[in-house]
């Protein structure tokens, strides 16, 4: 049909729908007498209802679809917030890591101070900067808090979750629009099979075509057919079934009408053709390849003729709407691999429409009979392809809701603050053992402030100094000197730097001269040693002593004479304020004692700089905190640290504080782990300082337990002791010509120790300058070896009483030191008296049985020789 027919039957068939609804409305059901009753077909009333339904559900998909457009907008908007708070928590992350590494920037700018071009102290502005890396990155860790990102992610999550159910909503909307839309389409091709035949093949297919038989002959290309292949990708072949080609327009004469990949395998796809005496229809409800459900809008693709009969020229529109490719294909092959004729797009708006014709020009026929059927059924289509135009948008936005509910990636942002959390706890813990090390390096390196001295306190020739530090630090131990320039004065603390145990309240010094001036220095030690601070103090002269030397004033003659005496105003002590940093001390102004008559005052004498701390003075540090002999675990700690103050420990250092110790003529547990402690200062205790600590130790006399037990325990320190070890103590302790019984005990304490439990060797223990019998009774012994090599091991006791046995001068010694009634020998011990027998009895112990034989009769020799002995003896006595 051309344009302006189909136009009239559009008029005819939207009437005809007008009047239909309108007789089915329940005030017309039923005609009235003068009227004549319209009589609706079953088919007509199937499109009128699709038609309807079909309406309905389109609209519900748009509304759908628009719900969905507001909820994603809200989800998108908190979305963007929770973004922003995970950003602002990632800000917070790269802050606090960016301070917390600075710390070991201001670790490193202590450590490489160098005191003696950079003369600073704790107050200092580079320490204080030290510390104000670690409050800053303090606080930026505590900065980081998530707890407003996580809760803008749960809200953002919750609205992705809305959004997410809208769109399916929204999907099944689209799909039951399309379900409907086709169900209009069968009811639409039904009202045509009414006046004609219509026909629904290619079901379920993908790439295949359909002989259609035609009622009259079609002209293509000057060639006349009565038949056409029509093919699911949405062409008409003549002469040849190309209906499978999918990938270009086929070879064949052809009409290509949207050409792609099409199937039906979806629910509402479909092939539809019709014919009537002088029309030819086809109708396309296609989903592009490999669509296989009804979730997505179908391209409505039709090719609609007039036929002329009499010639088979033909003339059609042809409309393809829906999701049609770019790259679909709108052409005609008039012949056999021929030129490709392109159909021109006469639509303003979505979609496709042209008009193509073959033939002469001809006025299309209408069917009197059939020309109001074939009017709704225009109307209908027409109807129907408005709905499905209507789904367009709705499946273009969709796909758009799809991507940016997608693009909501909670997730991420979810990963993102756990991954802030495990930071933040890893910061802590490295901010905290990075606070720690800045606190030793500034201890280690950096000396306190020097100290604020009060104004002094003089009582008599008692003067008491009271130092503390400036807010904030904290004092360990005060180091301080006095001097005097008075020839006359006395000073008990004369080229001295004393110590304090601990940092007291006040510092006592008594002793001093009266009307003499001191001038006292005061540091702090705390690691390095602070910078001094000096007052002065003048020892006042009481009232009833001469200045001159001593002795009693004189009272005046007669009181009459002279007037009363006025007594002295109290002392006034000035003392200026405490240096600051870095400028040297202020040398306080001594306080001015006033009298009457007034006395002058001598002028201060120029403080003399003292030289910083050295070795000798710590030493005399060492010497004051062990001279009362109660050694505390804090003066031990303190003693190490004086010691260690110039990086290492020395013999002569350890020997003159294990000297100190042993003073008082006791070494106590603590004094012993001190000195075990110093010689393990380095890692090592090696010969030279094991043979200076016994010099030292046995210089007083005898060794006491613990002197023994520290000498052991200086010996185990590197986990065992050798036999070199073991003969240079010997030696050590034989030295000054004498080796005592408590000497022996100590070295055969220690030979047996670096036997670890296997037996003593006879050459080891001779090599110690012992004896067996120096050795405990039960100790093993390796004698010697048998003839085959083996040892042969006994106790310690039967060694001894065995030598005895090894010549007939010893076993006569041994009988004589045992029965000879001589008084010379009265003092002898009960062990000597009994060796003899002890000897007898243990005869063989380490022998073979010829070496045995060959002892007995030594034996009977010897006791022959020893009554010979014993009778001369006798005799003499008589």
């Amino acid at each position: 049909m051309t344009n302006f027919k189909r136009k009239i039957l559009l008029f005819l068939g939207i009437s005809l729908c007008v009047t239909v609804f309108s007789i089915m409305s329940p005030d017309n059901a039923k005609a009235t007498d003068n009227q004549e009753q319209v009589v609706v077909s079953p088919a007509q009333q199937a499109v009128d209802s699709a038609l309807a339904t079909a309406t309905t559900e389109v609209q519900q998909a748009v509304e759908a679809t628009n719900t969905v457009i507001a909820v994603i907008t809200n989800a998108q908007t908190e979305f963007a917030q929770a973004q922003a708070a995970v950003s602002t928590v990632t800000q917070s992350v790269t802050s606090a890591q960016t301070n917390v590494a600075l710390v070991d920037t201001a670790i490193a700018t202590i450590n490489a101070v160098d005191l003696t071009t950079t003369p600073i102290d704790q107050s200092s502005q580079i320490v204080q900067d030290a510390k104000t890396t670690v409050t800053t990155a303090q606080t930026s860790v505590d900065s980081i808090t998530v707890i407003t990102a996580q809760t803008e992610i749960s809200q953002a999550t919750t609205a992705k979750t809305e959004a997410s159910t809208a769109q399916a909503t929204a999907q099944t909307e689209l799909t039951q629009a399309n379900i409907a839309i086709d169900n209009a389409q069968t009811a639409v091709n039904d009202l045509q099979a009414t006046i004609g035949t219509s026909t629904n093949v290619l079901s379920n297919t993908d790439d295949a075509g359909v002989l259609m038989n035609l009622p009259f002959d079609l002209l293509m290309g000057g060639t006349l057919y009565n038949n056409v292949y029509v093919g699911s990708n949405a062409t008409v072949t003549f002469g040849v079934n190309e209906g499978g080609t999918y990938h270009t327009t086929p070879n064949a004469p052809s009409i290509s009408i949207a050409g792609w990949d099409w199937t039906t395998w979806s629910t509402g796809t479909g092939i539809t053709y019709a014919t009537t005496g002088t029309s030819l229809d086809i109708a396309w409800d296609l989903r592009p390849y490999p669509q296989q459900d009804a979730s997505t809008q179908m391209a409505q693709i039709r090719f609609n003729a007039d036929v002329n009969p009499n010639d088979g020229a033909w003339i059609a529109s042809v409309t393809a709407n829906g999701p049609i490719p770019d790259q679909a294909r709108f052409n005609v092959r008039e012949t056999t691999n021929g030129a490709l004729i392109p159909i021109t797009d006469t639509n303003v708006g979505a979609g496709f429409a042209g008009q193509i014709s073959q033939g002469a020009a001809f006025t299309p026929y209408v069917d009197p009979n059939t020309e109001t059927v074939q009017a709704a059924v225009d109307a209908a289509n027409t109807t129907i392809a408005q709905l499905n135009s209507s789904l367009t948008p709705v499946v273009a936005q969709n796909t758009t809701n799809t991507s940016a509910i997608n693009a909501i990636n909670t997730t991420s942002l979810t990963n993102t603050v756990n991954s802030a959390v495990s930071t933040k706890t890893s910061l802590e813990s490295s901010l905290n053992t990075k606070s720690s090390q800045l606190v030793t390096a500034i201890n280690n390196n950096i000396p306190t402030p020097a100290p604020i001295i009060s104004t002094p306190i003089v009582a008599g020739t008692t003067a008491t100094i009271t130092p503390s530090l400036p807010q904030g630090y904290t004092a360990n131990t005060w180091f301080y000197q006095v001097v005097t320039e008075d020839p006359d004065a006395e000073n008990p603390y004369e080229g001295q730097t004393l110590n304090t145990d601990g940092a007291p309240a006040s510092i006592e010094l008594s002793g001093l001269t009266e009307g003499a001036i001191y001038t006292v220095r005061v540091a702090n030690w705390s690691g390095p040693v602070s910078q001094y601070t000096e007052t002065v103090i003048s020892v006042p002269v009481t009232q009833n002593a001469n200045l001159n030397g001593g002795g009693v004033i004189q009272p005046p003659p007669s009181p009459a004479e002279e007037p009363p005496m006025v007594e002295p105003e109290p002392p006034v002590v000035v003392e200026e304020p405490p240096a600051v940093e870095p400028e040297p001390p202020v040398v306080e102004e001594p306080p001015i004692v006033v009298e009457e008559p007034p006395a002058v005052e001598p002028e201060p004498p120029a403080v003399e700089e003292l030289p910083p701390l050295t070795v000798e003075e710590i030493i005399s540090v060492v010497e004051d905190l062990v001279a009362d002999g109660n050694l505390t675990v804090a003066d031990a700690e303190a003693v190490l640290d004086a010691l260690m103050s110039d990086g290492e420990i020395t013999s002569s250092e350890i020997s003159t504080l294990t000297d100190n110790l042993i003073s008082d003529g006791i070494l106590s547990s603590n004094e012993s782990v001190l000195v075990l402690d110093a010689l393990n200062s380095d890692g090592v205790v090696t010969n030279s300082e094991v043979t200076s600590l016994v010099e030292v130790l046995v210089s007083e006399g005898g060794l006491s337990t613990n002197e023994a037990e520290l000498i052991v325990d200086a010996l185990s320190a590197d986990g065992d002791i050798t036999t070199s070890e073991v003969n240079n103590l010997s030696d050590a302790l034989t030295q000054d010509g004498s080796f005592t019984l408590a000497e022996k005990d100590l070295v055969s304490e220690v030979l047996i120790t670096a036997a670890e439990g296997a037996p003593v060797t006879a050459s080891n223990i001779e090599a110690a300058g012992l004896e067996y019998r120096d050795l405990p009774p039960t100790i093993p012994v390796e004698v010697r070896e048998d003839v085959n090599g083996n040892p042969v091991v006994i106790q310690a006791e039967v060694a001894s009483a065995l030598l005895v046995l090894e010549s007939p001068a010893a076993l006569a010694n041994a009988i004589a030191t045992c029965f000879n009634p001589d008084e010379a020998i009265e003092g002898l011990t009960e062990e000597q008296k009994c060796e003899l027998g002890k000897a007898l009895l243990s005869m063989g112990a380490d022998m073979s049985i010829p070496e045995r034989e060959k002892a007995e009769d030594i034996v009977v020799v010897t006791i022959i020789a020893g009554q010979i002995v014993l009778g001369s003896a006798y005799r003499r006595r008589v």
